[in-house]
């Protein structure tokens, strides 16, 4: 993976992926809120990777939804790093399989029926991507209340 940085404003892009999904969103019924603290979101990072990472959280946070999904988008600008955070009031992850589902493939088992499409790529990539940017990301969950993942990567 290459990356090709550039200056950008992190906050604008969240907003644009946002908008790009908003028929998804209105599909499902989602309540979606994009809440910001601080006020320099400009990062210099590879934006083509980094809107796909917005996606691929976005997205799954409504896959992994039930009936009337709340999905809220946290954006915080640390003095040394941007926090990106997808909270969603879905199904949960079990805590024996939150650390596996970073890697590539792993699909957490849900007995003989998967009706979630996918190959268990998505989040192998966020973490792959975040780490190429000297970030991190992290998964917090409670089954049945939902998920919130958290990535951090630095400014620059």
């Amino acid at each position: 993976m290459e990356l090709k940085k550039e200056q950008f404003d992190c906050k604008q892009l969240t907003e644009e992926v946002m908008n790009s999904m908003r028929l998804q969103f209105e599909k499902y019924h989602a309540k979606v809120g994009l809440y910001a603290e601080g006020d320099n979101f400009i990062v210099d990072a590879d934006k083509l990777h980094i809107t796909s990472v917005i996606y691929n959280l976005l997205d799954n946070a409504l896959k992994y939804s039930r009936e009337n999904p709340v999905i809220d988008v946290l954006l915080k600008a640390n003095p040394e790093n941007i926090e990106l955070s997808v909270r969603d009031n879905g199904i949960g992850i079990e805590s024996a399989y939150k650390e596996k589902i970073f890697d590539k493939f792993f699909r957490v088992p849900t007995g003989d029926k998967h009706n979630i499409k996918g190959y268990g790529l998505g989040l192998s990539y966020v973490a792959e991507v975040i780490k190429r940017h000297q970030g991190n990301v992290r998964v917090e969950s409670e089954l049945g209340k939902g998920s919130t993942f958290v990535a951090k990567f630095p400014y620059a």
